[in-house]
């Protein structure tokens, strides 16, 4: 496991390989990551405790959403975007993922009964 400090806290990853990364992020109150965007990979956000504020571009103008405790907010490769928090420490799980693809499957051979 992986313990980086940031301005706005602290990033435990706690697994990274070349399709993914789980990470939890300890936030403190009234802090803000830089905007920024990825160009492969999806970011997932799970509110564990207290509240995010995710703002995002969309390229006509900016806007923002709240995510409460147990709820979820992905953003998409290219998406620029930054987050917030509010008067509390907020605990998130990060996952950051490429996409997936459900044709990803080659058979050798058919599976069933033995």
């Amino acid at each position: 496991m992986e313990r980086t400090r940031k301005t706005w806290g602290e990033k435990w990853t706690i697994f990274q390989n070349d399709l993914c990364e789980v990470s939890v992020l300890y936030l403190k109150p009234k802090q803000r990551c830089s905007w920024h965007y990825h160009k492969t990979k999806y970011n997932l956000f799970f509110v564990v405790r207290g509240k995010l504020i995710v703002k995002l571009d969309d390229g006509v103008g900016v806007g923002s959403s709240d995510v409460l405790e147990n709820q979820i907010f992905t953003t998409r490769p290219g998406e620029p975007h930054e987050f917030r928090t509010a008067k509390k420490k907020t605990i998130i799980i990060e996952v950051m993922f490429v996409k997936y693809d459900p044709e990803d499957i080659f058979r050798e051979s058919q599976g069933g009964k033995l």
